[in-house]
Order: C-alpha cells, then structure tokens, then sequence
C-alpha cells in the first residue's frame, strides 16, 4: 500500500516474533456482512497495539525493531506465523492456528536481537495433517461467493508447494459486497469453538487419517455443507 508499493524490501533484521489474536466466533458468523468488518478492525488493533509496544519494548533494550502490522507491512505475516510454529497455511491461503483455525489476525515484529528460534514440534502446529485435511474438506471452496478458493491440490508455486487463492476474484467480491468477506473463516471445521468436544476432534484429526474422513463428514452432517448465514438482529 502507499508509495512504496512495488519497491523491494530492505530489511536485515534475523529475527521475529509472530502473534495472533482470537476474532469473535460469534460476530464473525454473520459473514459477509457488515459486523464482520468491525471485528476484522478491532483485531487487527488489538494485534496491533501489541506489536508496537513490543517493538518499542525491544528499541528500549538497545536493539532496533519493526512492528508489522496491518496497512504497514513488510513481511508476509502469514509465513512468518508458520515459520514460528504457530500454524499452518490452508486451503483458503490464511494461518490455520490449533485452536481459532483461520479465525484470527496477526502480527509480526522483526528485529535484530538475539533470540532463541522456535522449532515446531509436529503435534500442535506446523501439522501436516492439516493439509491432509483441507485437502478432503474443500467447504470454504464450496461457500466461497467470489469462487476465489481453488478445489484442486496444491501447486509448486514460487518454489512453494501451496494453495492460491484468486485474489482479484476475492477482492472484487469485497467491493461488490461493500464489506470483508470472512465467509471462508467463518465455516471452516477448525474455527469452531475451543473446547469440550471440538478439542476431542481437534486430537483425534491429528492421530488417525480415518478419523479425518471421518470429522470432514460429521462437520457437514452436524453443520451443514454450506451452513446458513447468522441472521441480523
């Protein structure tokens, strides 16, 4: 955004921390409309307010830091969430965090003091059950109203082996609709609430490959293939 659009990066910092902050489960089935809008803003405040902080937090120790946060970004939030181990990159191209799925907003600070690097352990991030499991649901392709998210397998992409949203097939949607979307986040199986029985799901997706074919068919069954919009009140 602004006048650095399209200019390549310069920036030498080693390291970052990445973070993520939980949207409204509640405000955001009302996707697309309009009371998604505000929580997206409120979150990626509240993201942003602890980036900054830490950042000046890191200046005040000596070091140099930069808080990326929305509208000033240069790094890919996203990929630098992964990297840290927090998640993973799903079938709709957002962080798919253990516990809020997609329904979240992040922040990074980079920064050139020293820090221990974070390993994902392979159980509660960085999964790559995951993927498999995106692979078999495909509903956030299904509820797309922009038909922006692909139905077929990940592709080397930039080197990458990825997913690829259209985003001009996205973004359009957005001005269409005059609001963020969040239809996607707001069906995905991984951002239903943490706790009780989605937890007991969550461990079992991660364990046993029958038991995410199984889960992909009891989401549709208990929510619906394409689950009703929240009506407004």
């Amino acid at each position: 955004r602004g006048a650095e659009y399209g200019n390549t990066v310069d920036l030498s910092h080693p390291f970052a921390l990445a973070l993520t902050v939980e949207m409204d489960r509640n405000v955001m089935q009302h996707a697309p409309h309009a009371p998604v809008v505000a929580e997206s803003a409120r979150q990626y405040f509240r993201c942003g307010a602890i980036a900054v902080q830490l950042a000046e937090i890191i200046r005040e120790l000596g070091y140099t830091a930069r808080a990326h946060i929305d509208a000033n970004y240069r790094v890919i939030c996203p990929l630098v969430a992964r990297d840290a181990g927090l998640g993973e990159i799903g079938r709709m191209g957002l962080l798919m965090t253990p516990r809020q799925g997609p329904r979240v907003r992040i922040a990074v600070v980079t920064t050139d003091m020293p820090l221990a690097e974070t390993v994902p352990d392979g159980t509660d991030a960085g999964d790559p059950t995951v993927i498999d499991f995106c692979r078999r649901c495909r509903k956030c392709a299904d509820v797309c109203p922009g038909r922006a998210i692909p139905f077929d397998d990940r592709q080397r992409i930039d080197g990458a082996l990825r997913w690829r949203i259209d985003a001009e097939a996205c973004f359009t949607y957005w001005c269409r609709a005059g609001t963020d979307c969040g239809r996607c986040m707001a069906v995905c199986p991984y951002a239903h609430p943490d706790g009780g029985m989605h937890a007991l799901v969550r461990w079992g997706i991660r364990r046993n490959d029958a038991f995410r074919r199984l889960a992909v068919r009891m989401d549709d069954w208990i929510y619906g293939r394409q689950p009703p919009l929240r009506p407004m009140t």
